[in-house]
């Protein structure tokens, strides 16, 4: 059976996971990490205790690109499947880019949380629910009323504003499984397609009409995707 290891992103902790512990069977073995640092080392780090061959790594958002930075860093094997969830090769745009978030707007982010970092976080949680998710407002709220210092928040925004994952693609050990909100305002589904066209392999699975949380506004489709793929292997 293999271990479910889950790594939730910006602004939220591992609880965000919480739909996808409840649909696993009792028996079945997941971790989720409250992620300390935003920085690939903790994620080099934290790889390095796992037997990657037995194990599902599920990378969200910007979990979800230290993830596949630490996964292109070592000389390991693959994991048993690798799924990223609203992962983007570059948050922000770039002159042959256009698919990013604008620096300014990250930027801004940044300066909101030395005065309201409640108030950044309640921001961006509105804006990771698609047109149409308003119900899940209640849920997504709790989600991201978020215990982690201002500082750490901010080294988060500093990786999106500079990172830039294109060359380090074809060192991912193994095609992924991209799965990608339709509406998604944070990370826009252009990101997944472009991903897909570039990693021979891998999968896509574009979920019409949500938002940046699709396992949690989707949580049944979204859930659905994953018992397919922990079925699919021998001694899954």
């Amino acid at each position: 059976m293999k271990t479910l290891v889950w790594f939730h992103g910006w602004g939220a902790s591992g609880n965000i996971w919480q739909a996808q512990l409840a649909a696993l069977d009792p028996g079945s073995p997941a971790l989720t990490p409250d992620i300390p640092s935003w920085n690939p080392d903790w994620f080099g780090e934290y790889l390095q205790q796992l037997d990657l061959p037995q194990c599902v790594l599920v990378g969200w958002s910007l979990g979800g690109m230290l993830l596949v930075e630490a996964l292109a860093r070592q000389s390991r094997p693959a994991p048993a499947v690798l799924v990223l969830v609203g992962v983007a090769a570059a948050f922000c745009r770039k002159p042959d880019f256009p698919w990013g978030q604008p620096a300014s707007g990250v930027r801004a982010l940044r300066r909101g949380l030395g005065q309201d970092p409640q108030g950044v976080l309640a921001n961006f949680a509105r804006n990771c629910l698609a047109p149409g998710e308003e119900a899940h407002q209640g849920q997504v709220a709790a989600a991201f009323r978020s215990p982690a210092h201002p500082e750490n928040l901010a080294a988060g925004l500093d990786y999106l504003l500079h990172q830039d994952l294109r060359s380090r693609l074809e060192m991912i050990p193994g095609p992924p499984v991209i799965v990608q909100g339709g509406a998604d305002r944070i990370v826009d589904a252009a990101q997944a397609k472009w991903l897909h066209e570039r990693l021979s392999g891998s999968r896509l699975y574009l979920l019409e009409g949500a938002g940046h949380l699709p396992f949690l506004t989707q949580a049944a489709a979204f859930n659905g995707i994953l018992a397919r793929i922990l079925g699919e292997g021998p001694g899954s």
